[in-house]
Order: C-alpha cells, then structure tokens, then sequence
C-alpha cells in the first residue's frame, strides 16, 4: 500500500484515510494490551506456584514502571522529531522480543532449569526491556492521533485510540485463564509475541505517513521532557494523571490477591475468579471510552471530575466488600471512572498545548501510567502484606478524592477547554 501524499496539520488527510489508520493502530493496541494485562492474572498464582513472595511480584512491575517512566517522555518527543510510524514499530517490535524473554524466564522457572528468584529475575528483566523500548508505542500512536484530529473531536478519538488497550485488557486475563488449563501459560505468551511482531510489520507497511514532523532543535533526554510536565499548561494535568494511575494500578496488582485472601481460594480458583474480575474491569473502561465518552460528547473536566468520584465510591465499595459480587462490583465502578478520567487527563492535556508539542504532551500523559506501576508495588502490595487486604483501596479512595479536587478548582483544567470552543462556536459552553 502506498502512503497518501505529505501531511499537513493545517489539512488534516480525508476520513477514509484516517479512519484506515486509526483501526490499524486500534489493533496494534489491542494486542499489546492482551500481553500486558494477562500477567496480572498469571502472576500472582506463578509467583504463588514458585513459592516466592507478593513483594518479588512488586519488583517484576516496578523495574519496568521506572523504565517506561523515564522513557515514555524521551519516545514522546523523537516522534515530533522523527516521525510518529518508526517509533510505533519500534515499540511493538521490543515488545514482542520482551515478551520472548518474559516466556522463557517463565518457562525456565516452572521446569526447575532456573531457582525461583533467578526466574522472578529473568522476568522482571523482561518487562524493563519493554519498559524501555516498549514504551515507544502508546505516546507516538497518540500524538498520531492527536495530529489528526481537530480540537472538538480530539478527546473523542483518543478515547477510543486508549480503549484499544483496554480492549486487549478485556480479552488478556481471560484468554490466560483458559489456556493455563489447555496449552499451558507459555505457548500463549509466544503467540501474542508473534501476533504483536506481525502487527508491528503491518504498521511498517501500511500506516500512512510520508512527512513527519518539522525537525526540532530542543535535546531529547529525560530531564529536559520532564521539565515540560512543569508547564503551567500541563501541571495540572499531569498531577490528576499521576493520581488516577496510582489508584488504578494499585488495585490492579492487589486484586488477585483480594480475591484469593478474602474469599479463601487456593490458586487455581483464584486465577479464574480473578480473571473474571479483571476482564469485567476491562469491559467497564472499554463501555466508557468507546460509548460513554462518544455519545455524550462532554469536556475533558467533566470527564475527569466524574471519573475520579467513581473511583473513590467503587474503591469504597471494595473495602467493605464481603462476597465476590461486591468485589467484581466496586472494581467494574473504580475501572469505569479509570476509563473516565484517562480519557480526560489525556484530552486536556492535549488541547493544552501547541501542534508541535503533541508528541511530547502524549509522551507525559503516558509516563503517568509509570508513576503509577512504580509506586503500586508499595501501595498495592507492600501495604496489602504489612497493613492489610483493604488497605491499597483505602488510599485509592484519597486519591480519587485528591484528583477531584484538581479537576473541580484547578484554573489551567478549565482554560484547557478553551480549544473546544474556538473549534465549535455554536456549540454550548463545556462544562
């Protein structure tokens, strides 16, 4: 397939065109977001299986959490330089060979070829290498996205670019319970890694772009991208995103655990309860970004000050939870304000700034997603362990409170929404 001619942010190319784009990179998404999202259900009974610790769990997440931390900024701001398509297929191709090497620690582990730390250690090694090089993926699709759409429609597209994920997070943990019992958990970690390295190929191929983004002088590293975070324009922003991600994954991590603790279950069942939990979750985030979020058509704020009251009342509801109804119930209402607010955050920051930082606002509201895996092990897991079961739902209940309080009074969250109205005069003032 040959590319359409030069983009121009001034003449954004024809529906047809991106509509074919949008849906190549939506799958692209979805397949990362299968791999990512099974390890929350197979970790916990593997680690459990291993005889090791909850916390060697933690430090599976927090070595790649750090990495994606750091690097999403720098991969965010060599696509302005570069291009948006070659750091897409850079990502998905290292996350491929990173899940490679997640299989093969796995599989090591569970035949006694490696002791179960040295295992622990080989994936966790795994997943810093996706944290690394991995992470170029979501800010460069998003700032793709974000170049092509205008600013009253941008907060729509990126939610359903970002539910992609959430729809890989749907289909992950199920499709891992089921074949932990046919094929066993390392044939289907090969499979995604040969599914994602077959997209990456498709991306290479067909995505359309010709001309990428003028040529910017600025030094890529990660302290001068993280300075950006400090712009008036996008503080705010990056605080509310720090806040939302904190909570959701820290009761990600702990929910196979709470499940298996508070209702009594041996591994196994675990797993498939568990599972089933983390797929509802999933749902939840994919029924609010690709149908709340579309039909209603509200401003990035309203998004945000509704997701995180979500989040507070369904936390709220996993701490005085006493059966499993109660658990699937509070984490499908904490997912669906998470899908909420993301989707917000993302937007909002978005609009906030100029077309020729889109690559670098996208690369930050990505890292939030490190900050939170980075701190979750200590949140989540470290607290579960010392003070606790309820306790990392506890804390999310402030942090949804502390993200709403940002979204409610916060000045730049509300001049953020001043693109909107420009783009679309006679539309009525977003709330």
């Amino acid at each position: 397939m040959s590319p359409p001619g030069p983009y121009d942010p001034s003449n954004p190319s024809s529906p047809q065109v991106r509509r074919r784009a949008f849906r190549l990179l939506f799958v692209c998404l979805v397949a990362t977001g299968i791999g990512n999202s099974m390890l929350f259900a197979i970790l916990p009974p593997l680690a459990r299986g291993l005889g090791v610790a909850e916390v060697w769990v933690g430090a599976i997440y927090t070595l790649s959490a750090l990495m994606f931390l750091t690097m999403s900024p720098v991969w965010g701001a060599l696509s302005d330089r570069h291009g948006r398509r070659p750091m897409i297929v850079f990502g998905l191709s290292a996350f491929s060979v990173s899940t490679l090497v997640f299989a093969a620690g796995a599989h090591a582990g569970q035949v006694g070829l490696l002791p179960p730390v040295a295992a622990i250690i080989a994936m966790a090694l795994a997943r810093t290498l996706f944290g690394a090089f991995g992470s170029a993926t979501n800010p460069s699709a998003q700032a793709y996205v974000a170049d092509r759409t205008r600013p009253m429609e941008r907060t729509a597209a990126l939610a359903g670019l970002t539910s992609a994920f959430g729809i890989g997070g749907a289909i992950g943990p199920a499709l891992a319970a089921a074949f932990a019992d046919r094929i066993g958990i390392v044939p289907f970690m090969l499979a995604v890694a040969g599914v994602v390295a077959g997209a990456a190929v498709a991306v290479r191929l067909t995505l359309p772009e010709r001309t990428p983004p003028k040529e910017q002088r600025r030094a890529i590293n990660p302290l001068v991208q993280f300075r950006f975070a400090g712009d008036p324009r996008l503080t705010a922003f990056m605080a509310f995103g720090c806040a939302a991600w904190l909570a959701q994954a820290g009761s990600l991590q702990a929910l196979a655990f709470y499940v298996m603790d508070r209702l009594g279950e041996d591994p196994q069942n675990g797993l498939q309860l568990a599972g089933v939990a983390l797929t509802a979750g999933a749902t939840a985030i994919i029924i609010a970004q690709l149908v709340v979020i579309p039909y209603f058509r509200v401003s990035p704020r309203t998004l945000m000050v509704a997701g995180s009251v979500l989040c507070a009342l369904g936390n709220l509801e996993l701490v005085f939870s006493a059966s499993y109804g109660a658990i699937v119930f509070g984490f499908v209402m904490t997912s669906f304000g998470f899908g909420l607010s993301r989707s917000g955050f993302t937007g909002g920051a978005s609009l906030a700034v100029g077309p020729a930082e889109q690559g670098r606002a996208a690369g930050l509201t990505t890292a939030t997603a490190g900050v939170g895996f980075l701190i979750a092990p200590i949140t989540g897991l470290w607290l579960y362990q010392v003070f606790g079961p309820a306790t990392p739902f506890q804390i999310n209940i402030a942090l949804g409170l502390l993200a709403g309080a940002i979204a409610l009074f916060h000045p730049r969250v509300r001049a953020a929404m001043a693109p909107i109205e420009a783009d679309d005069p006679d539309r009525p003032s977003p709330v």
